[in-house]
């Protein structure tokens, strides 16, 4: 009888002790979430939340703001959304599991993106430290449509985009990157302005992109607090592309000045190289005044290969310029996060 009585007592111990953990970290959770609203109200962002609740005794803090809009004055960058949830088990509370709603948009100086989706959810582990210094994070999309104040539209299947701290890597800050995207569907308006666009699928089959990226700092808190974190290095280990009989591929290795300005080379091999040349100059990636020199000089490169349709040709940025083998093809793209 006094090992139950003791028994017992022990559970109810216990249970006060695990509830009274809850209390404190729940409340400090919500404080935590509301100071950080403040701090950026404090910097001249809009940080607002009609409401911040932590709930899900006793196993689980889940976080959950409503009505939120953030913008960030110095980038002109913006978000709002109806909804948005941090989940954590409580005795896991560094493993986050996120949740965006059906409906939200997304701004920047140049437009607003509004964004549809049947699911988005992401998951990230972070160190258990102040700054909370990402280790993994994923995130999924599925069914999602996208429409812009800048009257184009598209829909997306499903996609993923995938990152990790790359371990034993000697550089800080260097994470393994992994996209992927399936079921892309451009503006119909945009394949309109493609000359032959008739004879492409409605829908892009896949993208992914494999890289190992390095940034100038950690992705962490101050990710949004501060600044975003700039590549400084990608090694493109391979991306790949196919849209109908377009196929292209891809590996490299890029140095990225802090300028966003990238140096180095790039292989690459097309199928069907000329609808694409097509494609850059209807979106505005290759100029007018380079198509011509540019599509002389893919042809012969190609008529050497022995296969007129397909190119196996460097791509390379130097001194700010781009090349296509030995063909310059206009500036550099600047490779920054707003």
């Amino acid at each position: 009888m006094r090992k139950l009585t003791l028994l017992v007592t022990l559970f109810v111990v216990a249970a006060l002790i695990w509830g009274l953990y809850w209390v404190i970290g729940a409340t400090a959770l919500e404080r935590g979430l509301n100071a950080w609203l403040d701090e950026r109200r404090a910097e001249g962002w809009v940080a607002e939340a009609g409401d911040v609740a932590v709930r899900g005794f006793p196993n689980r803090f889940d976080a959950t703001f409503t009505g939120l809009e953030l913008a960030d004055p110095e980038t002109q960058v913006a978000w709002s959304a109806p909804a948005f949830q941090m989940l954590a088990l409580s005795y896991k509370p560094n493993h986050v599991i996120m949740l965006w709603p059906g409906e939200q948009s997304f701004s920047t100086p140049d437009q607003t993106i509004a964004i549809g989706a049947e699911t988005m959810r992401g998951s990230m582990i972070v160190a258990l430290d102040p700054l909370a210094p990402v280790q993994s994070s994923t995130i999924e999309v599925i069914n999602a449509g996208f429409s812009s104040t800048q009257d184009w539209a598209a829909t997306l299947a499903s996609g993923q985009l995938s990152m990790r701290l790359k371990p034993g890597a000697q550089e800080p800050a260097t994470y393994d990157l992994y996209i992927d995207l399936s079921g892309l569907t451009p503006d119909s308006a945009f394949m309109d302005r493609l000359p032959g666009g008739d004879r492409l699928p409605e829908t892009i089959a896949q993208a992914q992109i494999t890289a190992t990226v390095r940034y100038d700092k950690p992705w962490d808190r101050t990710a949004i607090d501060v600044a975003r974190p700039q590549p400084r290095h990608v090694l493109l280990e391979g991306l790949t592309a196919r849209w109908g009989d377009l196929d292209l591929q891809a590996t490299g290795n890029l140095d990225i000045g802090a300028d966003g300005i990238p140096s180095g080379a790039m292989e690459i091999e097309a199928t069907n190289w000329r609808d694409m040349i097509e494609i850059a100059r209807a979106t505005g990636a290759l100029k007018e005044e380079y198509v011509s020199a540019v599509t002389r000089g893919l042809e012969l490169l190609a008529s050497l290969s022995g296969d007129a349709e397909t190119l196996d040709v460097p791509l390379s940025f130097r001194e700010g310029r781009t090349y296509i083998g030995p063909l310059p093809v206009g500036p550099a793209p600047a490779i920054r996060l707003p």
